[in-house]
């Protein structure tokens, strides 16, 4: 096995023929672009943790705000035949009431009536 020594002079000078070789305007570009990127991804990071927590957000998330508003819903389909049944009661008390005023309106004109015809005979 042969070891291999390299002088400080010698690596120098590799150096030198990488940095002659390697575009210097073109390095910071690239370098200036690789930082815009790692900022871009921060922000995206941050904006992405925003959204998640306004969407999974235990007290008052979209999430949540949408379940509840599905159990309101199905609770309400559930009373609906109870709503219905109330709107017939309800419906028929009013058909009743308006035959009741009709025949109190009949009794009280035969009263007026009578009280009438009773006053006319005795005087």
């Amino acid at each position: 096995m042969g070891v291999i020594v390299a002088t400080n002079k010698e690596i120098l000078e590799q150096i030198d023929d990488l940095r002659k070789k390697m575009p210097n305007g073109e390095l910071t570009l690239i370098s200036k672009s690789v930082k815009d990127l790692q900022t871009g991804q921060q922000e995206l990071k941050e904006d992405i943790r925003d959204l998640k927590k306004q969407l999974l957000d235990p007290d008052d998330g979209v999430v949540v705000r949408v379940n509840k508003n599905s159990e309101f819903r199905r609770d309400r389909e559930l009373k609906l035949p109870e709503f219905g049944e109330a709107f017939d009661h309800l419906r028929d008390t009013l058909h009743w009431k308006d035959n009741v005023n009709k025949a109190l309106w009949i009794l009280f004109t035969a009263v007026v009536g009578l009280v009438i015809k009773t006053l006319v005979m005795s005087g």
